[in-house]
């Protein structure tokens, strides 16, 4: 998972995913739309820290951290590009709780994400690692066919089984 361009990947979603949600909550609650580059530079913040603190799979436990500190930081920087001196939007403890609820919701969301595509990869080089393998074999492995000889009747239990052996059920020709 640290290779370079799973990291780069890892850390595009990550960036994409915070900073979408935080940009959608500050729209939703009045906030001034920002402009393209301060969109383009809030991405590429949250996108280096995220390519910094991803060299190995994370786990919910750090990713809801990262993602309070992402939705923080992207609400900071929104809000001090606002247009009007005074612009205050969605202010004090509810604004705090959506963005405590939205960054809870990412860090599942991308924990979820970062196992399944750990499990991929995983996978993947499994079955890499059998194709070289397979293809690095110098001679062909010989198989050799079992010989099965089938029974023509069931064995006969001995003496001793035979009366422990209960014969109910249904009969054989209903079957």
């Amino acid at each position: 998972m640290s290779w370079a361009p799973i990291r780069a990947l890892r850390a595009a979603v990550f960036a994409a995913v915070s900073g979408s949600a935080s940009l959608l909550l500050h729209l939703w609650s009045g906030g001034h739309a920002p402009g393209p580059l301060q969109s383009a530079a809030a991405f590429a913040l949250v996108f280096a820290a995220a390519y910094a603190a991803g060299g190995r799979q994370r786990g919910f436990l750090v990713l809801a951290p990262l993602c309070l500190a992402a939705q923080w930081g992207l609400h900071e920087l929104f809000q001090a590009g606002a247009v009007e001196a005074l612009h205050v939007h969605g202010s004090g403890v509810s604004m705090w709780l959506v963005h405590i609820a939205a960054a809870l919701a990412q860090a599942s969301w991308l924990a979820r994400g970062e196992a399944a595509t750990a499990a991929l990869l995983d996978l993947l080089t499994l079955y890499a690692a059998r194709l070289v393998r397979v293809a690095s074999a110098e001679s062909p492995v010989a198989v050799r066919p079992r010989w099965l000889t089938p029974r023509t009747r069931a064995p006969r239990p001995a003496p001793v089984a035979a009366a422990a052996i209960s014969r109910r059920g249904p009969p054989r020709f209903a079957f």
